[in-house]
């Protein structure tokens, strides 16, 4: 997917769009392109801590192992799945090969040594006696995540191996392309919602907008061959702080609801 000049996907495209937006090449902007980096580099900060950036890790689980480094960019573990765990006595149950309704007495008397009933009730039954099983003897895997160390702890300690899916808020929002024939890191702008690329830009702006009023507002006027001219300063300065303001109220309603953070 290409930038556009209505959805610039890059941080280069980006600048060329605020700097359009603020009638640049038309009219002199007394900032530098650092003014423009720091208002994106804002912008960015600003969707990571109000709506966040989500990321997956794969930790590779080994028994007797219980703490796990998360990546560099992970501010909060959200959830953990573990990889399943086969129930010993469902391996000999199908419960996909009993689909004739004809057959269904066959097997619930197979399991239960009792003749008729219902098949399937019964093997809800097998999981959820299963599930407390596991809960009783503690092998029932859980999880807490330590800050300070940036690690994932896993119990209990005997937790049998397999890849684990780690979920977390990361504190990065890439918006480059990698250098080819490098793959990474990816480019997060073009994987997040048009909505929400719209956000970062309007943001930008405002931020951009912050800048140049504070610098045109060190002048009321200044002399040009056709007389004296006016400067905008104090309305940028407005238009920045009510500009922001709609956009923090806007994008508290992208949010998701927050789960309930427990291992």
């Amino acid at each position: 997917m290409a930038s556009n000049e209505y959805d610039p996907l890059t941080r280069a495209d980006a600048i060329t769009w605020l700097k359009r937006h603020l009638g640049g090449g038309v009219v002199v902007l007394e900032l530098c392109q650092d003014h423009f980096q720091d208002a994106f580099a804002d912008a960015l900060r600003w969707y990571i801590g109000r709506h966040g950036i989500k990321r997956r890790a794969v930790q590779n689980l080994s028994p007797g192992i219980q703490e796990y480094l998360m990546p560099d960019d992970c501010d909060e573990l959200l959830e953990v799945w573990f990889p399943g765990v086969q129930i010993d006595i469902i391996a000999a149950v199908n419960p996909f090969a009993f689909i004739d309704i004809d057959q269904l007495p066959v097997a619930y008397q197979s399991v239960t040594g009792v003749p008729g009933g219902s098949f399937y009730g019964t093997f809800h039954q097998i999981l959820a006696h299963a599930e407390t099983a596991r809960r009783i003897i503690g092998s029932e895997p859980a999880w807490e995540y330590f800050k300070d160390t940036n690690t994932l702890h896993v119990t209990p300690r005997n937790q049998r191996g397999g890849l684990a899916i780690a979920r977390y808020a990361s504190t990065t929002l890439c918006a480059d392309d990698p250098v080819a024939p490098a793959t990474a890191p990816i480019n997060d702008l073009r994987r997040i919602r048009f909505r929400h690329r719209e956000l970062i830009l309007r943001f930008a702006l405002a931020k951009i907008k912050e800048r140049l009023g504070r610098v045109r507002g060190k002048y009321t006027e200044f002399p040009s061959a056709g007389g004296t001219k006016s400067l905008d300063g104090d309305a940028l300065l407005s238009e920045a702080k009510e500009e922001v303001t709609t956009l923090n109220a806007e994008i508290m309603e992208l949010n998701e609801g927050v789960p309930f953070l427990v291992g």
